[in-house]
């Protein structure tokens, strides 16, 4: 047993998770003081291993679940680490899954991490980025409704990739609804284009919902997107992922 527990041990040291944060900046706020999350594993034999690599494959036991909550409490030790040093983090976007979506305590369990911390509900967006299927979708709508209830945002994001179906938008009451970049392709050049774009916001204001748009790159898209009415804009323009020790 002690030969195990040390061979555990050796590995966990090999291999470190860690949260990253990238700028989003909110029209409202007129800032850029929210922040997206993206995971990685630093891994001393095979490097740096990213969402795409790990995240499918802890999708197929509780591991996400687990990596989600971890996510939720490194989260709230980044906010307290900000506050100490006085720099600007509102709330942050967290990818959720519908894993953790299905788990009947799942709003107990994120509660008890916030409350522990002493963090606002409302510095958390959590972000569905997966199809919700037919067999799920009331327990899913319940832990969303009980999550805003409490405070917390729900975002579905990703519109614009297949999975992402306008059915999910009309039928789930969230905060945000997220434009994947791949949208914008000849954004700047195409009235097509930009015409798919206008529609896709006047869409998310009717239902209520605010919109945000990924893959921003100049000042000039960032105007065009702007008088569309889009509400959150992250991409190059904005910055990369970062470590929370360089949010200032």
């Amino acid at each position: 047993m002690a030969e195990k527990e040390k061979n555990t041990a050796s590995k966990s040291k090999m291999r470190t998770i860690e949260l990253l944060y990238r700028p989003v900046f909110d029209i409202h706020l007129n800032m850029a003081i929210d922040f997206e999350t993206s995971m990685r594993i630093n891994d001393k034999v095979m490097g740096v291993m990213l969402p795409k690599l790990f995240i499918p494959i802890a999708n197929k036991s509780n591991q996400i679940v687990q990596l989600n909550l971890w996510a939720v409490e490194e989260a709230c030790e980044a906010i307290k680490r900000c506050e100490a040093r006085e720099a600007d983090i509102n709330s942050v976007i967290i990818d959720i899954s519908i894993k953790a979506l299905t788990k009947k305590n799942i709003v107990q369990q994120i509660t008890k991490i916030v409350e522990k911390y002493k963090v606002k509900p409302d510095s958390f967006c959590f972000n569905i980025k997966e199809s919700i299927f037919e067999d799920v979708k009331d327990l899913v709508k319940a832990n969303i409704d009980a999550l805003r209830e409490l405070g917390f945002k729900i975002s579905i994001d990703d519109l614009g990739l297949e999975y992402t179906s306008l059915s999910h938008l009309t039928h789930y009451d969230v905060d945000y609804i997220g434009i994947h970049s791949s949208l914008l392709d000849d954004f700047m050049v195409s009235e097509k284009v930009q015409n798919t774009i206008q529609g896709l916001v006047d869409f998310c204001k009717k239902i209520d919902t605010q919109i945000r748009v990924d893959g921003v790159e100049s000042k000039e898209m960032f105007d065009m997107l702007n008088k569309m009415g889009v509400d959150q804009f992250t991409g190059p323009y904005y910055g990369d992922y970062m470590k929370e020790n360089k949010i200032s």
